[in-house]
């Protein structure tokens, strides 16, 4: 979905993302909705070697997340009057 200020409905809106995780009004006492997403991805493997009569091993295990926030105000219709996404990975 593509959020359009001045088009995009708070209906679109829960339809597209489904409820925020938070809500809040500004100082104008306009709804701002707050999304947050989470996801997070693992891969692990694991060798084996020999040396001589010595052995050892090697285990990795690499995990990687990403988070994204979308905050969308609205006017007082239920329409976006503004959005902003931020995006983070680690």
């Amino acid at each position: 979905m593509t959020l359009v200020k001045g088009v995009t409905t708070q209906t679109q809106v829960i339809e597209t993302f489904g409820s925020p995780n938070l809500t809040s009004l500004d100082a104008q006492g306009h709804e701002v909705w707050t999304y947050q997403r989470h996801a997070s991805s693992s891969r692990g493997s694991e060798a084996y070697g020999t040396l001589l009569l010595f052995g050892g091993s090697v285990s990795g295990f690499e995990q990687s997340s990403k988070a994204m926030t979308l905050i969308i105000k609205f006017n007082a219709q239920k329409v976006v009057s503004d959005f902003n996404s931020l995006y983070s990975s680690f």
